[in-house]
């Protein structure tokens, strides 16, 4: 059996390694306490907290669209109901 090595558990790391670890040993490192990277949840004296990093993501390919399905199903992701504001004007606001 191949054995792979992932260097940083973000979006795409974690990614890579659910993927590989289908048909794969995987061994995943992160330089932080846990995983996520960018998109991480930071708390604050043990009791409250924040995301930082990634606010949102927004797929277009339909393997990923299916991916972030599966996310959301297992509660792993959550569908943001907020509104978006462009600064570029050539798109719309919503």
């Amino acid at each position: 059996m191949s054995e792979f090595c992932i260097i940083g558990s973000g979006i795409s790391g974690s990614t890579i390694a659910n993927l590989l670890n289908k048909k794969y040993s995987v061994i995943l490192f992160d330089k932080a306490r846990g995983p996520g990277g960018r998109a991480s949840f930071k708390r604050i004296k043990g009791k409250t907290g924040f995301d930082h990093g990634t606010q949102y993501i927004s797929p277009k390919t339909k393997e990923f669209k299916k991916f972030t399905k599966d996310l959301i199903k297992k509660r792993i992701l959550k569908v943001w109901r907020g509104k978006h504001v462009f600064l570029n004007s050539k798109k719309k606001r919503r």
